[in-house]
């Protein structure tokens, strides 16, 4: 069980009940670097939640604007990879890679997320609901690129260690 991160708890079970969840429906949040550091070793808790199939690896095209990437061609090739919570669908395929388009949170239940407030991804807990049936959030794809930008040949080699059923569906 991870420790959880403190942050004010802005859920509003009114808003959300009504809406019937929607964000969790369509698109699981993204989660950040500390989430897996909190041990110390970012590449064997990232490696767990991957191996257990409730995580996926999500993609950001392009490269993140840093002080460290300003120089660097911003190459739509170039792919950031960032962890997230799997779809019902990813999980039960297996996958490691995020699937196109979107799907049920894997930890979405009847009665709302499994998780507590302080254990779900950063951008779940970054969610701004409002009574329109739409949530803004204040740290998204973007932010989750740049805070991932400097693990990435850490998750390299994390595909390299799964399973071969598995890595066939990286790129």
């Amino acid at each position: 069980m991870t420790t959880p991160i403190a942050e004010d708890n802005n859920e509003s079970f009114s808003l959300c009940s009504e809406c019937g969840g929607e964000c969790c429906r369509t698109k699981p949040g993204i989660e950040s670097p500390e989430r897996f550091t909190r041990t110390g070793d970012l590449g064997e808790e990232l490696y767990r939640a991957l191996a257990s199939g409730e995580w996926v690896l999500d993609r950001h095209m392009g490269l993140p604007v840093t002080p460290e990437t300003a120089g660097l061609p911003d190459r739509m090739d170039r792919i950031t990879l960032y962890p997230r919570p799997a779809t019902i669908e990813e999980r039960a395929s297996g996958a490691i890679l995020a699937g196109e388009g979107g799907g049920i949170c894997t930890f979405l239940q009847a009665n709302g997320c499994r998780l507590s407030f302080s254990e779900r991804p950063r951008m779940c807990r970054a969610l701004e609901p409002n009574g329109n049936f739409h949530c803004t959030t204040s740290w998204g794809r973007p932010d989750a690129a740049l805070a991932w930008f400097p693990w990435q040949e850490t998750i390299g080699g994390l595909l390299h260690r799964l399973p071969q059923k598995d890595r066939s569906r990286h790129p």
